[in-house]
């Protein structure tokens, strides 16, 4: 018995390794083409506007806050000579990804912006290869695809210049996972989680998002029909 229970055990050990090793080589993908194309040329941030707006205006939010302490605050005095807030909202303003920063007052935005990005690439790559390795396409292809998603243009590239872009990525992925759980489990609480996290990342960019779950949720309902 005791044999029998260390073959076992040592078998779901074996099994967990070879599960990890994909998301392994993933992240090890990720590092290696950020920096083939980015990092090897400088930092990873666009020299126009990320270094001009995309980090700035996110830090000129968390150093508002600081100073009143108000998280809902309806005027910027130091952006375009004064001006209602809400109307710089689309580069983050109540980003779940930047209220985090709030928080970690002794990093600098710039900095915060690079690591932010790394992770939500990362997030992006391997939440798609769950989800499809999920959905039964075997890790083969998962792992192709997922690959083949990050080296898509708007992935690396917008990651480091216009990062509104893609920053949402993980949330509606993880949204996707959600109409599968609803459709399967009838539990609705990921997708809606992820939704209101995915607009609150980037409103502009949500509608094609919400626009994409619901012909997915289209799908998903036909492929029920056709299974009863």
């Amino acid at each position: 018995g005791f044999f029998f229970m260390q073959h076992f055990q040592q078998n779901i050990h074996n099994r967990s390794f070879k599960n990890i090793i994909p998301y392994l080589f993933l992240i090890f993908a990720v590092f290696l083409f950020t920096w083939l194309f980015c990092f090897r040329y400088g930092v990873f941030g666009a020299k126009v506007d990320w270094i001009s707006q995309h980090s700035v205006i996110p830090d000129y939010f968390r150093k508002q806050f600081y100073e009143t302490g108000n998280l809902f605050p309806e005027f910027a005095m130091n952006l375009g000579g004064g001006q209602n807030i809400y109307n710089y909202s689309y580069y983050g303003l109540y980003s779940p990804l930047f209220l985090l920063s709030y928080a970690l007052p002794f990093v600098k935005m710039s900095t915060y912006v690079i690591v932010m990005e790394l992770l939500c690439l990362i997030a992006s790559v391997l939440l798609l290869y769950l989800w499809l390795n999920r959905k039964g396409f075997g890790r083969a292809v998962s792992f192709a695809v997922a690959v083949i998603f990050l080296l898509t243009g708007p992935m690396i590239c917008q990651s480091y210049s216009q990062i509104m872009f893609v920053n949402y990525m993980p949330f509606l992925i993880l949204a996707m996972m959600g109409v599968d759980r609803y459709f399967e489990k009838r539990r609705s609480g990921l997708l809606a989680v992820s939704t209101f996290l995915m607009i609150m990342t980037s409103f502009y960019f949500s509608i094609g998002g919400m626009l994409a779950l619901v012909i997915y949720g289209i799908h998903c309902y036909g492929r029920k029909l056709e299974g009863k």
